[in-house]
């Protein structure tokens, strides 16, 4: 199976989906991984080379690796229409069945635009506009969004609120997997009790693990679940 994990930002598809990726490979599946920016340059010049550092740690071919090239902080001014069509084109050649993306009410600007791009190349029956190659493929099965710690607990939008609707239980090797790929964003790791810190993250597998009485999960919203007949 092939799964596609989609991120604003190198570190945003470990801190989100980091130990559920690790369980993937784990289980036999293919991992590709979009990301929309390789971040601000100016203040974080490492962070594509860190990127696929991290791919390493996880064991994904760095091949598996697709960037759009938009400007952190300013995605609202892409042109929309070619960054979906893009994507879009990304997502018709890897033709994931599950897309783990970012929660439409984060803080950051760049994540809710990624998740409208998301839902966008996402349409069922995946007819790419502005693409002559035509598909023959039904479509992404299953979207969730995943949760960024200090951009999905800090947007203040209390009718847009994080509420998981899919739980996956991780392992502990999972979790340190999630951990050790994490750690190689030296620049990104927050110290202390920050929510994006490496006890943080630890603390909230455990958190979400608990909240379904198992011991370590990473959590979810389900957007959309087709269940295709075979």
């Amino acid at each position: 199976m092939n799964i596609l994990v989609i991120g604003a930002h190198p570190d945003d598809e470990v801190i989100g989906a980091g130990g559920v990726i690790s369980k993937h490979l784990r289980e036999g599946d293919q991992i590709f991984i979009v990301l929309f920016s390789v971040g601000h340059k100016p203040i974080q010049p490492k962070l594509k080379e860190q990127a696929y550092k991290s791919l390493k740690v996880l064991g994904i071919n760095k091949n598996n690796l697709f960037w759009l090239g938009c400007k952190s902080g300013q995605f609202d001014l892409e042109p929309k229409l070619r960054i979906n069509a893009k994507l879009a084109e990304i997502i018709g050649k890897v033709k994931p069945t599950i897309v783990y993306t970012h929660f439409y009410g984060d803080t950051h600007q760049d994540h809710r635009f990624v998740f409208d791009s998301t839902m966008v190349a996402c349409r069922p029956s995946h007819q790419i506009r502005g693409i002559k190659t035509k598909q023959n493929w039904r479509g992404v099965e299953k979207i969730l969004c995943y949760e960024i710690p200090s951009s999905t607990n800090w947007s203040g939008r209390l009718n847009e609120s994080f509420n998981p609707t899919e739980f996956i239980e991780i392992s502990e090797q999972n979790l340190r997997k999630k951990i050790q790929a994490y750690n190689c964003y030296k620049d990104e790791v927050r110290p202390g009790n920050h929510p994006r810190s490496l006890e943080s993250l630890k603390t909230n597998a455990k958190f979400r693990g608990n909240s379904v009485g198992v011991d370590l999960c990473e959590a979810f919203v389900m957007i959309r679940n087709i269940n295709y007949e075979r």
